[in-house]
């Protein structure tokens, strides 16, 4: 291993501290620090205001709800007992239950949380729901697998794959109608 020189490990311990300032100023002001959507920017905001905005949205779109307790593990046996019963009926094969059988030591509770989106005005919050450890996630990609090929070959005329193609596809609509 080669030694750090004497400028690395300065730069190393100033960058340290301010770390440590910018998290203490985080905390004693009450902000919260969130990275908004894929730009890589990061965005300070009030912590309570950003708990407002995201209590508004679930009132308003009545789709989330907190839970009392945690169905993780009653959702994560009922996976294994399905795909069991699926196998031992010969529904599906060996490799396919290997596929689609939930690991007990990756699988999380999908969840709801929010990105800012600073260039909007008042600083509106973007939802993201994270199931992508959930005990179905397993079966979820491999029927994708198996479904994609279909819906691709027949939804095709009717998706637009980018800007370029949704030019291409007007230019046709305005020659042939």
């Amino acid at each position: 291993m080669i030694p750090l020189s004497y400028l690395n490990i300065y730069r190393t311990r100033k960058e340290s501290k301010l770390m440590k300032s910018i998290q203490h100023r985080l905390q004693k002001g009450n902000y919260i620090l969130r990275e908004t959507d894929k730009s890589g920017i990061f965005h300070i905001g009030n912590s309570v205001d950003y708990e407002k905005k995201a209590e508004a949205y679930r009132q308003k779109t009545g789709a989330y709800i907190e839970l009392d307790s945690n169905p993780l593990w009653s959702v994560f046996d009922k996976v294994i007992i399905l795909l069991n019963d699926l196998r031992s009926k010969k529904y599906i094969l060996s490799w396919q239950l290997d596929k689609m059988m939930p690991k007990r030591e990756t699988v999380q509770l999908a969840y709801l949380y929010f990105i800012p989106k600073p260039h909007k005005a008042g600083t509106p919050l973007r939802p993201i729901v994270s199931s992508m450890s959930m005990p179905t996630t397993g079966i979820s990609k491999f029927l994708d697998k198996l479904i994609r090929p279909i819906f691709d070959k027949h939804a095709r005329s009717t998706t637009i794959i980018d800007g370029v193609d949704l030019i291409h596809r007007l230019e046709a609509y305005t020659t042939n109608g």
